[in-house]
């Protein structure tokens, strides 16, 4: 693997992010001095490290994609004992049950979950390797996978992947929106789907906003088979 991006634009990249050479060693857990080092390794474990700690796609620090317009700054790191993580809940924590009482519990597990995600996650969006590009999280995204998630339970516990969702769902199909409701700001819906351990076929669908094209998950719910 020669000539990778991360080699050749090492020092720029770190740069246009407005990071130092100090602070990318200290998130990396390396000697400043090792940083130039790092920037020549051919390790993609350790490259996938340092796409994580810069908050972009590991693609671009390989050169499969075109460098993105606009950069985003590392996200904070955030401690259990400083935040409470509702991504650390269980599956025995979400109701089974089929009450209105337990839907309301997982709704509420869900727009909690939603809540500490954006406080770990301050750009809004993650980059999915299907469609090559960024899917944002918006109030829709919530109040829509609220509603309809919450009705399952198995489609709660979709919800809180949702990392790997917004990452490695695949395109299954376009369909036109609706023109009407939570759908009408939306040219079209991109249907996709993710295979979930231990949950199975989950479905999320995405929008595509007018004039900006903008990618936005509006809903995620886990497919019963």
């Amino acid at each position: 693997m020669k000539g990778i991006y991360f080699e050749e634009k090492g020092i720029e990249l770190l740069g246009k992010l407005g990071v130092t050479k100090a602070e990318f060693a200290r998130r990396m857990g390396i000697q400043r001095q090792n940083v130039n080092v790092l920037f020549k390794t051919n390790n993609l474990e350790i490259i996938a490290r340092a796409a994580e700690v810069l908050g972009v796609p590991l693609a671009l620090l390989v050169g499969y994609v075109e460098e993105p317009e606009v950069y985003e700054l590392p996200v904070p790191e955030f401690h259990k004992e400083s935040l409470d993580l509702t991504a650390d809940i269980r599956p025995e924590d979400v109701p089974m049950g089929d009450s209105a009482e337990d839907i309301e519990a997982r709704r509420k597990i869900i727009s909690k979950f939603y809540h500490d995600w954006k406080l770990r996650n301050l750009s809004l969006r993650k980059f999915n390797l299907s469609l090559k590009e960024y899917i944002n999280i918006r109030y829709v995204s919530i109040t829509e996978t609220c509603t309809h998630a919450s009705r399952s339970y198995f489609s709660t516990l979709a919800v809180l992947q949702l990392d790997a969702i917004l990452t490695n769902a695949r395109t299954v199909s376009t369909v036109k929106s609706k023109d009407n409701g939570n759908q009408k700001p939306f040219e079209k819906m991109i249907i996709m789907k993710y295979d979930c351990v231990g949950i199975g076929v989950v479905k999320m669908t995405v929008g595509v906003r007018r004039r900006t094209h903008e990618k936005v998950q509006y809903c995620i719910t886990a497919l019963e088979i």
